[in-house]
């Protein structure tokens, strides 16, 4: 719903269709027909979950690239980088990271 109301009439976000042997997340495609495969995942450790299972999506849509949204559900204080960009095979995949646990106010320096 959220993708549609921000799409405005300009594209459609379709959630969970058919990509060959499983379901994407979310395409999004806009009235040039150009198609976005997004993929969802929750981050709770260093490994970087998905981007074999959205590279397999993008084969299937024939698409060089792709976007994996990654919730950030490590404690504020294990947190590692995640590349911007994890060059596959079959493309690119972009790498967008929504951090869902934040460094607690009472943890945080002030700057000097």
């Amino acid at each position: 719903m959220f993708a549609s109301a921000k799409l405005e009439g300009r594209g459609a976000a379709i959630r969970e269709p058919v990509v060959g042997i499983g379901f994407v997340d979310v395409l999004v495609t806009f009235s040039s027909g150009l198609l976005h495969v997004v993929e969802l995942k929750m981050l709770k450790g260093r490994a970087v979950p998905g981007p074999a299972q959205l590279e397999t999506y993008m084969k299937h849509k024939n698409r060089k690239e792709g976007w994996l949204v990654l919730f950030d559900a490590r404690k504020w204080n294990r947190k590692t980088t995640v590349p911007q960009t994890i060059k596959r095979t079959s493309g690119t995949i972009r790498t967008v990271v929504i951090d869902v646990n934040p460094v607690p106010p009472s943890k945080r320096q002030e700057a000097p």
